[in-house]
C-alpha cells in the first residue's frame, strides 16, 4: 500500500474512477486511500499495475503539453523575429528613399492585362 502514499491526489481520483469507486472530488488523499483500499475488491497488485498505468499516461501527457507548449513558443518568436526583420527593412527603406532628396517615392502600379 506504500506505492498509493506516494502517488498523486489527481492519480489516485483517476484510479478510484477507473475501479469503479464513487469520488468526491473534494475528498483529501487520506480518504482517497481508505476508499481505495476499504473497497472489497480491492487487489493491491492490480491497483498497483492501473496506478503505473494512469500515473504514465498522465506523465506523457504533460510532455506532450509542455512540448506544445514550447513549438508554440518558437513559432511565435520566429514570427516575432520575422516581422521585426520586416519592420527594420521598411524603416531602413524609407531612411533612404527620405536621405536622397534625388529619389522621388513612387507607388508600383498594378499591371492588370
Amino acid at each position: 500500500m506504500s506505492f498509493l502514499s506516494r502517488a498523486r491526489k489527481v492519480d489516485l481520483i483517476t484510479l478510484a474512477e477507473e475501479l469503479g469507486l464513487t469520488v468526491d472530488p473534494n475528498a483529501k488523499i487520506s480518504d482517497l486511500l481508505r476508499l481505495i483500499t476499504n473497497d472489497k475488491n480491492y487487489d493491491e497488485d492490480f491497483t498497483k499495475d492501473c496506478l503505473e498505468v494512469i500515473t504514465n499516461e498522465r506523465k506523457e501527457e504533460e510532455q506532450r503539453r509542455d512540448e506544445q507548449r514550447r513549438e508554440e513558443q518558437r513559432r511565435d518568436e520566429h514570427e516575432k523575429r520575422k516581422w521585426e526583420y520586416e519592420l527594420k527593412k521598411l524603416e531602413l527603406e524609407s531612411k533612404a528613399t527620405l536621405s536622397d532628396g534625388n529619389v522621388p517615392l513612387t507607388v508600383p502600379k498594378l499591371n492588370l492585362m
